[in-house]
């Protein structure tokens, strides 16, 4: 009980990390003139980034498509889509990333896989994601920040994870030699990895070209949605900051001191947006409405799908791993 009350505290603190950067962001912050900025985006701008947002997801969702077939799960795009979009809704609605946990409930119940083989799809899913990520951050970093002012540590740490990502694509043994060694006395679970591993193994290189083109595509279209709001306050920000500013921010996403990237995303749109000569308060207008795109987007289609497919799965329910008796996809 003591360690699950140090956990909980630990969380939080850590958590907060988040609010207090945001605070030191916004702390001389011009809320009047922000409110003026943000006034003068129009509907076509948030429709534009929700559009571009709907892009993202088409391409997600063919890339975890393919990853799923690589591991013989049948699963058609459409369903792949829904169960993307349902497991985008629960991650903005719930803490702890439930919306990956859900993805590999779905596929369990929609195709009676193995959690083995549904946990290695997201898994895969989720390293491409570190990959283009860390790749696009890095180049960013070093484009924007001339003379490599980000810090060598910090541009060591963004090549670690490009590098890690990377092999953990093309020799999963990486993780799986490990893993079967941790569970060597449990014969079924330890044959389940060795057939996901040599599935994993023999098709790395046929999928990656197409793993990395629909990765790099959907990350530069969800950076194109900030510049669909710098224009309508007249700054000039190109595609290489915009790619920057996301990609930097997602990957700061992934400590566990934000809630939903507050903080980080605010400081790195703040920083980029002042190297263009530009003041906090557009900065954070800008950072603002690609939250809005971005979360609420996810909240609405994913809302409306969860609503009509999977409404007799409750989050709680989702977290168990199992379904209600009777109750498939």
């Amino acid at each position: 009980m003591a360690k699950r009350t140090i956990g909980k505290i630990l969380y939080y603190a850590l958590h907060l990390a988040g609010f207090i950067l945001l605070w030191l962001v916004l702390r001389n912050f011009d809320w009047q003139q922000f409110g003026g900025l943000f006034r003068s985006f129009t509907a076509w701008n948030f429709l534009a980034g929700f559009g571009m947002l709907v892009i993202v997801y088409l391409l997600k969702s063919l890339r975890w498509m393919l990853i799923n077939h690589t591991f013989g799960v049948k699963l058609s795009y459409g369903n792949t889509l829904i169960f993307f979009l349902v497991s985008g809704f629960l991650s903005v609605i719930t803490p702890g990333r439930l919306g990956e946990f859900a993805r590999i409930f779905f596929v369990k119940q929609k195709t009676g896989v193995s959690s083995t083989v549904a946990t290695s799809s997201v898994v895969l899913d989720r390293v491409w994601d570190v990959l283009v990520l860390s790749m696009l951050g890095g180049a960013g970093a070093v484009l924007i920040f001339g003379g490599f002012r980000v810090g060598p540590l910090t541009l060591a740490l963004i090549i670690a994870f490009f590098l890690l990502a990377l092999a953990i694509i093309l020799y999963p043994a990486l993780v799986f030699v490990p893993m079967k060694f941790l569970f060597r006395r449990r014969s079924g679970l330890k044959a389940e990895m060795d057939r996901v591993y040599h599935d994993w193994k023999a098709n790395a290189l046929r999928l990656f070209l197409p793993g990395f083109g629909l990765s790099l595509t959907a990350f530069l279209a969800l950076a194109f949605i900030p510049l669909f709001f710098t224009g309508q306050l007249d700054q000039e920000v190109g595609l290489v900051h915009a790619v920057s500013a996301v990609s930097i921010s997602n990957m700061l996403a992934f400590l566990p001191v934000t809630v939903a990237g507050f903080g980080t995303r605010e400081l790195v749109f703040s920083e980029i947006w002042q190297m263009l000569g530009y003041a906090t308060e557009p900065a954070i207008t800008i950072s603002t409405a690609y939250f809005i795109c971005n979360y609420l987007g996810s909240l609405v289609a994913g809302g409306i799908t969860y609503l009509v497919w999977f409404r007799k799965f409750s989050p709680k329910t989702i977290a168990a791993g199992t379904s209600e008796p009777g109750q498939t996809i």
